[in-house]
């Protein structure tokens, strides 16, 4: 049984303590069976140990916003309908109240799974002992124990991911660490400083990476897939450390932060288990084939869907676009050409706006869907007047089509399928997290003892496309912006950008820039003329929105401080 079908059928086992109380930090969850019910045997513990995943279901990737991606919520992206949610952000009306993205029970319920698991679970050598009492028994229980000490630091882990998916989101947060269920205790814990939630999630990353297993692919069937490992762990690490070096957690510009984070992802390159994928575009459509791909680090594996296709496909396919993200003009402005490696502005980049696509980083072409490109046996329209063209209902707004993830050899008619795997950790994200860090900390070409420069890490990344290294010599300032660049096109559409532009501080420039559209127009000839347009404005009010506002219930009760200005 794969994993994900595993999650689904324990979601009831997940967490098991009579008496759990609707509280801060501390939501009910529904169950089967007692606390002493569940802590008994190798099954129960495991399957419970197994349902700590199960917060992940649902709370990243394809659609979950509304039937839209969270793409759609900054400059990548503008959601054909206009009745998604996810244009609450968009307008900023959204608030502590009404949050299209409110992940705070969500998450605490995934760390209440996982402290639930660690503490009943202590005492699981005696607990499995007394289950398997039989000397026949003797090789089952040492294969049993393996298991269960794997399962106690993968929930570790999981509870270091899911208190850095609350930070990066809220800021410092309350840290839990251990089963709370004293209802005045619990009225009384305090958020913590980003400082002091970024030490608890390295060190737990520390503590559980030796403890881990390295790669679970061949090993002992179907239900060991989607598994975190060492290098989850050390991946984990390398962006919570990341994330507290930014501007946004680190206003004084502290180098020795910029330092540790580049030493976490030097760790994980040096580990050297992993590598770029030869494909940039296949990397997407690998389903369950994720886990054994040495770029992926770690994957939330999926199962048969064809939801995102049928939510994405140009609206001129049969059974297309039904909820269309389209990919705006700001985004494709940033593919450099291919042939000079320069931004389109600069002038001696050679890009022509009557053929704006020619000669294009290859990566746009495997993210976004353009105009008069092959995709299901026919050019897609995107014209004005075309089929998948602008002012038909459910439309693209932008003049694109998202490509990146779809498999377009399916049949929606005929309801045909295909497994899709969301990739959360890949190396070349750990090699432009250490890009940054390490240009932050000593410049663009300071080895400084590690396995390579800054600018090394970056042209790695970009030669994998199929783009030109930087040109040597590069100022740190300029290696800044061609590494925000660079993430900006490499993980387009990976749910890295939202948060990237917060953790800069530059989203009031970013996010109330108007987004802006493709006009196409057909000439009789079949030549097209190309008009960039605005498609809409954007609201970002920087004084409060680099954070999400603490829902309104959980403040209400006193003990936690609401964000600023909400």
């Amino acid at each position: 049984m794969k994993l994900s079908n595993v999650i689904i059928s324990i979601a009831l086992v997940a967490s098991t303590a009579a008496g759990c109380k609707k509280d801060f930090l501390d939501r009910e969850i529904t169950t089967q069976y007692n606390e002493d019910e569940v802590f008994v045997n190798y099954d129960r513990m495991s399957k419970t140990g197994l349902g700590v995943y199960s917060s992940m279901l649902n709370r990243f990737g394809f659609n979950r916003i509304s039937n839209a991606m969270l793409a759609s919520a900054c400059d990548e992206a503008d959601h054909a309908n206009p009745l998604s949610s996810v244009h609450l952000f968009n307008v900023g009306v959204w608030n502590a109240s009404t949050n299209p993205e409110d992940c705070w029970s969500g998450f605490y319920e995934g760390i209440r799974r996982a402290n639930l698991f660690l503490e009943n679970s202590a005492d699981y050598k005696n607990i499995l002992f007394r289950d398997t009492i039989l000397p026949a028994n003797k090789t089952q229980y040492q294969t049993q124990v393996r298991d269960i000490e794997w399962m106690r630091a993968e929930a570790r882990l999981l509870r270091a991911f899911y208190h850095f998916e609350l930070m990066k989101r809220y800021g410092g947060v309350a840290i839990m660490d251990k089963v709370i269920d004293d209802e005045e205790i619990l009225k009384n814990i305090k958020r913590q400083s980003s400082d002091s939630c970024v030490s608890f999630i390295a060190n737990e990353c520390d503590a559980v990476a030796p403890l881990l297993k390295d790669t679970w692919v061949g090993f002992d069937g179907d239900k060991w897939r989607g598994r975190l490992t060492q290098g989850t762990a050390l991946a984990l690490k390398s962006r919570v450390l990341l994330y507290g070096a930014s501007p946004l957690n680190n206003p004084s510009n502290d180098l020795d932060k910029w330092q540790k984070a580049a030493t976490a992802a030097n760790d994980l390159i040096a580990l050297s288990r992993y590598s770029l994928f030869n494909d940039y575009s296949g990397l997407f459509k690998l389903g369950n084939g994720a886990d054994g791909n040495a770029e992926v680090i770690f994957a939330i594996q999926g199962w048969n869907r064809n939801d995102y296709e049928i939510a994405n496909y140009p609206i001129g396919y049969d059974k297309g676009g039904q909820n269309s993200t389209s990919p705006t003009q700001n985004l494709v402005d940033a593919y450099e050409m291919k042939s000079t490696g320069r931004p389109i502005t600069d002038k001696v980049s050679k890009y022509d706006p009557t053929n704006p696509y020619n000669d294009r980083d290859p990566r746009l072409a495997a993210s976004v869907l353009l105009n008069n490109t092959t995709f299901k046996g026919r050019k897609v329209e995107c014209w004005v007047g075309g089929l998948d063209g602008l002012g038909k209902t459910r439309a693209t707004t932008t003049g694109y089509y998202i490509r990146k993830y779809e498999n377009e050899n399916l049949n929606l008619v005929n309801n045909e399928s295909s497994v899709h795997a969301w990739i959360l950790f890949r190396y070349a994200e750990v090699l432009l997290n250490y890009a940054e860090a390490m240009n932050e900390a000593n410049g663009p070409e300071v080895r400084k003892g590690n396995v390579m420069t800054a600018k090394a890490a970056v042209d790695l990344v970009r030669q994998r496309a199929g783009m030109p290294v930087l040109p040597a010599g590069v100022s740190q300032d300029a290696l800044r912006e061609r590494i925000r660049n660079e993430r900006r096109v490499e993980l387009a559409f990976e749910e890295h950008r939202f948060f990237d532009v917060r953790r800069w501080k530059i989203a009031e420039q970013t996010e109330n820039a108007p987004i802006m559209a493709m006009r196409i127009i057909k000439n009789g000839d079949g030549s097209f003329n190309y008009t960039v347009v605005k498609a809409e404005d954007r609201v970002f009010y920087a004084n409060k929105m680099y954070l999400y506002p603490i829902p309104e219930a959980e403040v209400l009760k006193g003990a936690i401080t609401q964000n600023p200005n909400w």
